[in-house]
């Protein structure tokens, strides 16, 4: 953390020494600001041939239909009679703008999502998220090893690999060290450390180890580690953040068919290390593994492709925080969190009657995409999932369909 804290200090210290060579007439400002404009304004002058490097601009429009059944204790939860305002069926429309600059050693890369509820009455027009924003650099590219950096905004599934977990913003630093061995496979390193709450001084740190092509085979394997960790006065705020979770991957991918259509089968285990029994929710156990076995086939690039994905997945009450579950979860239409009220450890504290989370639940997914033209496609998802401990929580029961059409350019 300290060296982290040193690394900023280092580049706000050098940005703020080059700023004083700069001379300002008139009204008195941060010489970093007057800095900051003058590139900014010298920039808009040059254009995007002149400078070199690719600009790329692409887009997604996308509209969704989603059904979703959702029990609790019996008590349906979405919909007319429902025990929440949450439909039992929802459409949406979205569009995505994707913009990304690609230099000789850097790059830098932007997503705007706008998604929108549909409706006369129910329908919203203002939603809008900064989805990724991001910049890297190669530090050193040789033949057979690279070193590259990154900083910025994205998905921490956009790094780092599972069908369970990495699914919260990932707003920090990465670097990643990549290396071929003929003979043994390609092998690469990611070493992350992200912004939690800033008001706290709280960050998380994440790593992954991948080495893929074994042998100069289709079997590949991937290990993580995360570290969400922070020491809050508060009990029940300490336990939403105690988490030091493993993951391991293990698959074997190869082609098939005149078409060499891809097919891979992967098995995947979690721990968190730091779970232990909570009285008044897990009684004497913990509830501290989780894992999914599944397979998929094919990919999707151009007319007629099409892709199949389907998995079983396990994750019990404290393997995962809620806020960073990415599988099938189990609705939870009234948003209530495990250890209280809220997913981050806020309000009041919950029982075993009433705990939810996003946890504790076995399940299954199934996901296909066909590419209808070179730029439409349709997806289709089904879900469902149960209670894994039925002594834990309410007893829920959650299905969903969805079907969206794509159409990328």
């Amino acid at each position: 953390m300290k060296k982290f804290l040193l690394f900023l200090n280092i580049l706000f210290f050098l940005s703020y020494s080059f700023s004083q060579e700069d001379t300002y007439e008139g009204k008195q400002e941060d010489p970093d600001m007057m800095a900051l404009r003058r590139w900014i304004k010298t920039k808009r002058l040059v254009t995007v041939k002149e400078i070199g490097g690719d600009l790329s601009l692409s887009g997604e429009v996308r509209t969704e239909f989603q059904g979703i059944n959702e029990k609790k204790d019996g008590v349906e939860q979405r919909g007319r009679g429902g025990a929440t305002n949450k439909p039992a069926y929802a459409y949406d429309v979205e569009f995505n703008f994707m913009l990304d600059y690609l230099a000789d050693r850097t790059w830098a890369s932007v997503k705007l999502e706008f998604d929108n509820d549909m409706g006369q009455v129910s329908g919203v027009t203002n939603k809008i998220a900064l989805e990724r924003c991001y910049l890297g650099g190669k530090f050193y590219e040789g033949e057979t090893f690279s070193i590259i950096g990154t900083i910025g905004r994205r998905n921490l599934g956009d790094v780092f690999d599972s069908k369970i977990e990495f699914s919260s913003l990932f707003d920090g630093i990465d670097l990643r060290f990549s290396k071929s061995f003929e003979s043994i496979g390609n092998f690469s390193t990611d070493l992350a450390a992200l912004l939690v709450d800033d008001r706290k001084n709280h960050y998380a740190y994440v790593g992954e180890i991948d080495l893929l092509r074994i042998g100069n085979t289709g079997f590949f394997t991937k290990y993580s580690f995360i570290s969400w960790k922070k020491w809050y006065k508060k009990e029940r705020k300490r336990l939403s953040f105690r988490f030091l979770i493993s993951q391991l991957i293990l698959g074997y991918q190869f082609n098939v068919g005149e078409n060499q259509r891809l097919v891979k089968f992967y098995l995947s285990g979690l721990l968190n290390h730091a779970a232990r029994p909570v009285k008044d929710l897990t009684g004497k156990e913990k509830a501290e593994y989780g894992g999914y076995v599944g397979f998929s086939v094919g990919r999707v690039q151009k007319k007629g492709d099409w892709a199949l994905d389907v998995n079983y997945q396990i994750v019990g009450a404290q393997a995962i925080p809620d806020f960073d579950v990415g599988g099938v979860k189990r609705g939870n239409a009234a948003g209530i969190g495990f250890y209280t009220v809220d997913n981050y450890g806020r309000g009041p504290d919950t029982t075993k009657e009433d705990a939810v989370g996003s946890g504790n639940y076995k399940g299954i997914k199934v996901e296909f995409l066909y590419a209808l033209t070179n730029n439409l496609t349709l997806l289709m998802d089904v879900e469902a999932s149960r209670n894994l401990d039925y002594d834990i929580g309410p007893k829920m029961k959650y299905s969903l369909f969805e079907i969206e059409f794509i159409y990328a350019f």
